[in-house]
């Protein structure tokens, strides 16, 4: 399983990101609200092509982010 670092767009609707994600079988594993960043777990490659509406930006984790 690979971890990914995503920066969310202003306002976006977590409930519905959410939702998407669990459809495409992406685990939510937490939400860094402060900093506007969420961290995804996936088995396959996430591009910010797939969360356009959402993300402003999406890297792999590299250090295992944690605060």
């Amino acid at each position: 399983m690979k971890i990914y670092l995503a920066v969310l767009k202003n306002d976006v609707d977590l409930e519905k990101f959410k939702k998407i994600l669990k459809e495409k079988k992406i685990k939510f594993l937490e939400h860094y609200k402060s900093l506007g960043i969420v961290k995804l777990q996936s088995e396959k490659k996430i591009s910010e092509k797939d969360f356009e509406e959402f993300c402003a930006s999406i890297e792999q984790d590299k250090d295992n982010l944690t605060i």
